[in-house]
């Protein structure tokens, strides 16, 4: 959900209204989890110092071994696509206010592992708030980057990781919290020697990836339809924004780098590791300036979005990046005017666009053969022209994506023309 943070006082009366929606993310502490105590020394990094390619026998696998987080159901607020832009509430324009959504990489601040508006330290006894401070940060390599949707998705995934592990052996079905109507993961009983061959930790961590990247693809169809955390807030206006999807998987790469080096046995550790990862992908991708931002983003006003609209009508957003894989290419400043791109001198000599992996598949196995998920889709949505693929069923799979993303491809181009799910002036 995109909610961005105020640049300039607001009236008393749409402040209060403001903050309730800013809160709607949730406004509590995240809860600790701690893994027991290990003395082993990781057997993959012994494996690698020696160079011994031999796995030999799994050893018997204790599922209490695996720290078990909570289920994130917190949405970050931020970040509407623009910058400096204007607000209503219901038709009428809040006088003098604008949101600036831009940041730099040192405006950030530490990551809380299930936080919504503000966190609060579970070992800060003064009870002193530390904020993320969300934002829109303009990579060179990257495109535009939405750190809430990078911390969301990392947080899903790390979630993942632990309730895959704990019950990869015998299966189950995985209910999650609703979100434009009843989500669950049906998991399947994945056999013991093929997941012995591969790696138990490497196999969980692939299939989290996989179906928290399904999950976040639910999550922008559910807004595209209607699915709001306040009804009287709608957030189609995110939906498939040009950032969205490639910082989904942005943050899901960085939890599973961290689940693979075993960064996340507790609460802290992950956190910690979720800053450091975040800064060095940030530099990586040549991340630059709030102030050069800012006039990243400004450049591709009137072809990427719309200065004239205001928060939260959705045509405000008039490019929608409706791709999925199996490769995410980031969208850069230079392609919306291509075959004459404009001049940006900060991301001169910054290299190619960090393109994304996105596979189907683990070791040649389909990540549907071992599980799926499932959305039994809301009566708010389906009132709001939800294109289902079976008459009389509300519940769809990652299966009927495609046909989904079909019909908003051609509703998003009844507006704004053809070319709308492309970067090209």
């Amino acid at each position: 959900m995109k909610r961005p943070a105020s640049s300039r006082a607001l009236p008393r009366s749409a402040a209060c209204l403001l903050a309730v929606v800013m809160c709607s993310g949730g406004c509590s502490a995240a809860s600790a989890w701690r893994a027991p105590a290990q003395v082993r020394a990781p057997d993959s990094s012994v494996a690698a110092a020696l160079g011994d390619a031999y796995r030999g026998a799994t050893p018997p696998f204790d599922p209490s071994s695996i720290p078990l987080p909570p289920e994130p159901t917190n949405l970050r607020p931020c970040c509407a696509f623009g910058t400096d832009l204007r607000v209503a509430v219901g038709a009428v324009p809040v006088p003098g206010f604008t949101l600036s959504n831009m940041r730099g990489p040192q405006d950030l601040g530490p990551h809380k592992y299930n936080v919504g508006l503000f966190a609060m330290s579970a070992s800060d006894a003064s009870g002193v708030f530390e904020k993320e401070n969300n934002g829109v940060v303009y990579t060179c390599r990257g495109g535009f980057l939405d750190t809430a949707h990078i911390r969301d998705w990392a947080d899903t995934t790390v979630y993942l990781t632990a309730q895959i592990s704990r019950n990869m052996d015998a299966g189950a079905t995985i209910e999650l919290a609703e979100q434009g109507g009843k989500r669950r993961i049906v998991l399947a009983a994945i056999d013991r020697e093929r997941v012995a061959n591969v790696g138990r930790r490497a196999a969980t961590v692939a299939l989290a990836q996989w179906l928290s990247f399904q999950l976040s693809i639910w999550h922008e169809i559910a807004t595209w339809y209607g699915y709001a955390s306040i009804a009287t807030w709608p957030e189609k206006i995110s939906a498939f924004s040009p950032e969205d999807l490639y910082s989904n998987l942005l943050g899901i790469k960085l939890a599973g780098g961290i689940s693979l080096l075993r960064e996340n046995n507790d609460e802290e550790s992950y956190n910690k590791a979720m800053d450091a990862w975040i800064a060095m992908t940030l530099e990586r991708l040549r991340a630059v300036p709030k102030t050069s931002a800012t006039q990243a983003m400004r450049s591709v006003a009137g072809i990427w979005w719309d200065p004239t609209k205001s928060i939260p009508d959705w045509k405000l957003v008039m490019r929608r990046r409706l791709d999925t894989g199996p490769l995410l290419k980031p969208w850069v400043v230079a392609m919306a005017f291509a075959p004459d791109p404009a001049p940006y001198a900060d991301c001169a000599n910054s290299g190619p666009r960090l393109a994304l992996n996105n596979p189907e598949s683990f070791e040649g196995v389909p990540f549907a053969d071992d599980a799926s998920v499932q959305f039994d889709v809301s009566d708010e949505l389906a009132a709001n022209g939800f294109p289902f693929p079976r008459k009389n069923s509300h519940r769809i799979t990652q299966a009927d994506f495609p046909a989904i993303i079909a019909a908003i491809r051609r509703d998003n181009a009844a507006v704004f023309g053809k070319s709308a799910d492309q970067p090209r002036k």
